[in-house]
């Protein structure tokens, strides 16, 4: 079982938004991309996808970019998979037919809304990379 690579590229692109949203920076897409070694075009798809469901807000213009359309303590990991999932981390098949086939795809339904609880447990504020010293500082911040 694997997390589809493009919910794990949203968690990405949304964990940077997060780094900077008590600043109120406006992100654009070739930062982003450069920060976290995605394609510009492969993320202009994903945060489309995240704008539909409300998570980032999008400006257009010279200055122009992505922000997270609010606190990223408010959302979730569940949020983001439902958005970039529609709701469903796991992909149960309707089976063959099979006497338990359906027993056994109800099971994988049941841990699917395992882990989508749990992912709701889980806010962005989790995902934010720790911040680095600026260059050539060798002293830490406590």
């Amino acid at each position: 079982m694997r997390l589809p690579l493009k919910t794990e590229y949203a968690c990405q692109v949304l964990a940077q938004l997060a780094s900077t949203y008590a600043d109120g920076d406006v992100r654009q897409i070739e930062e982003l991309a450069a920060s976290e070694a995605l394609s510009p075009n492969y993320l202009v798809q994903i945060l489309t996808t995240l704008r539909q469901a409300g998570l980032v807000i999008s400006r257009r213009g010279k200055n122009g970019g992505y922000l997270l359309a609010r606190h990223p303590g408010l959302i979730t990991l569940a949020e983001i998979a439902s958005a970039m999932e529609g709701g469903s981390l796991i992909e149960s098949s309707p089976g063959n037919g099979g006497k338990s086939a359906e027993t056994v795809r109800a099971a994988w339904v049941k841990v699917n809304e395992a882990m989508m609880r749990r992912c709701g447990e889980i806010p962005l504020t989790d995902l934010i990379p720790p911040q680095e010293p600026p260059d050539g500082a060798d002293w830490v911040i406590f």
